[in-house]
């Protein structure tokens, strides 16, 4: 008879827990939420200042692809001032931009370090930055013409966006101070059990890699070298624990059928003590 009437009772409780371990609380679902104050509602406050470092300049590596043109004329300074500009229109209708066009219109460095080039030697490219290579390429190619300016472009500025993302898989960026939340939104945002407090971002460096966990709840991670995204990054965004419970409704169903049941065989197995 005890038994009968504590039933309720835990079924009550194993209901709510139930609901409380599907539950996801509102502050888990904002970024840069850390140190956020209380504001008025509708008040135009600030509510945080941070330093932003500028983003290092990436260094070429082996593997990376490179766009490289090379604007040589042998006539008069106008004809190739008008030659050099109309070279980088972006209507010219010879240039193509897909990721396969700048896969077969790019030049792959290679293990050493190097790319081959029309006209001049193999050119040792590892550990420049584009700028640098293209003050190379100007002076290298100089002999040979009487006019010449060399453009260099990375064509790899993708970045793979993994695990709670709307749009999982590799996003091409085209700006050199793409943020990690800018990145993100190319995926389209966080889904519901993103957690933003554990943001997996692995980097390489040559032959090697680093692996940093971010926090992205903390305003501190935006003055930090990890804030602007560089080629090649992979980001992975961890669930939250209400994950592997899984919220849907077809979950919540399911638990609450599986309780039902166990309802239905507490209460056979009282009628069967009673007789």
């Amino acid at each position: 008879m005890h038994l009968e009437r504590q039933a309720p009772h835990y079924i009550l409780l194993a209901l709510y827990l139930a609901i409380a371990q599907s539950c996801v609380s509102h502050k888990e679902l904002i970024t840069l939420n850390g140190s956020d104050p209380q504001v008025e509602r509708g008040a135009n406050k600030q509510t945080g200042q941070e330093m932003l470092n500028p983003p290092a300049l990436f260094l070429i590596q082996p593997s990376d692809l490179l766009i490289v043109n090379i604007n040589a004329f042998e006539g008069n300074s106008i004809q190739f001032l008008q030659q050099e500009f109309a070279s980088r229109n972006l209507n010219n209708g010879n240039r193509e931009y897909g990721p396969n066009a700048l896969y077969y219109n790019s030049y792959e460095v290679d293990r050493d370090g190097y790319i081959n080039l029309p006209f001049i030697d193999k050119v040792k490219v590892d550990g420049m930055n584009t700028d640098q290579l293209k003050t190379k390429l100007d002076s290298a190619y100089s002999p040979y013409f009487k006019y010449v300016s060399t453009s260099v472009k990375l064509a790899n500025m993708r970045v793979t966006i993994l695990g709670e993302v709307e749009q999982p898989g590799v996003h091409y960026f085209f700006n050199n101070q793409t943020s990690i939340l800018e990145a993100i939104s190319l995926a389209g945002d966080f889904t519901d059990f993103g957690n933003r407090k554990k943001v997996k971002l692995i980097r390489r460096y040559g032959n090697e890699t680093k692996t940093i966990m971010l926090d992205l709840n903390k305003e501190d991670f935006i003055n930090t070298e990890y804030y602007f995204i560089h080629p090649n990054d992979l980001i992975y965004i961890e669930p939250i624990k209400a994950k592997a419970f899984d919220v849907g409704a077809q979950s919540v169903g399911l638990v609450l059928s599986v309780i039902s049941t166990a309802a239905l065989l507490a209460n056979i197995f009282l009628d069967i003590n009673k007789k």
